[in-house]
């Protein structure tokens, strides 16, 4: 981590936990709609928005800075199909790093391939590929395998958002984070119940258990991203929300 950043995130944990401010350091923004797959959780994809414009999305950057972010990440849809012309995420993230932010990750379904710039790649694995492809289609998968595999990116992550069809795979997805030497963790996060998919939710007592099941997996040595702290606020169902130092558009 370079000097300036170390500073700025210094001076960015005194004002929060001292003088309890409440601004973002984090910032989460679509740059699509657009989406190669059709998943059974998701009612964000294909929606009819299309692409942002690269001026728009330039303009939401220079916003984000302005208020204090400094992580950004990249969301869609799926972010390997956005374009603006000759423009692709790759000309997004080398905007977003000449305009100052510290680090700039990019969330992807891996189908495309896991080839960008950005600082830290995460990718959504459901399951095991029975399940992954109940739920994102035939053959995605392996596909998504075969792009981990393949890759060269240093910095990648897997991310599993946990519901009523996948909540038995939390081992299945921890053993391929750590099988895969590309990959260097995963992160386990709940399904959102945006209107039409709510019931795809766990009732808090089934989130419970999966919870107490992540936890032990990451006593047990597996590369398990969440703290053990956030887990046990979120089976408690304790922590504060909105959280502060994030901004998701």
């Amino acid at each position: 981590m370079k000097p300036q950043e170390l500073a700025y995130l210094a001076g960015y944990g005194f004002k929060t936990l001292v003088l309890r401010q409440r601004r973002p350091i984090i910032a989460g923004m679509p740059l699509t709609d657009v989406c190669n797959l059709q998943c059974k959780h998701c009612v964000v994809a294909n929606v009819g928005r299309g692409h942002y414009p690269f001026a728009r999305i330039e303009e939401l950057l220079r916003y984000f800075y302005g208020i204090g972010v400094r992580i950004m990440y990249l969301q869609g849809g799926e972010i390997m199909t956005w374009q603006d012309g000759a423009r692709d995420v790759n000309d997004v993230i080398r905007r977003a790093h000449e305009i100052g932010f510290f680090k700039v990750a990019a969330v992807t379904n891996g189908t495309l391939g896991i080839a960008t710039e950005a600082d830290l790649m995460w990718v959504s694995i459901d399951g095991s590929e029975q399940v992954h492809d109940s739920i994102r289609g035939a053959g995605v998968f392996a596909q998504v395998i075969h792009n981990l595999e393949e890759t060269e990116h240093r910095r990648v992550r897997l991310n599993m958002t946990i519901n009523r069809l996948n909540a038995g795979e939390v081992e299945a997805v921890a053993g391929i984070a750590r099988g895969l030497l590309a990959v260097h963790g995963v992160s386990f996060n709940f399904h959102t119940p945006y209107p039409g998919v709510e019931e795809l939710s766990l009732p808090l007592e089934e989130r419970a258990g999966v919870i107490d099941r992540i936890l032990s997996l990451k006593r047990r040595g597996f590369p398990v991203l969440n703290t053990a702290g956030g887990l046990r606020a979120m089976k408690a169902n304790r922590w504060r929300r909105p959280v502060p130092i994030i901004h998701l558009m």
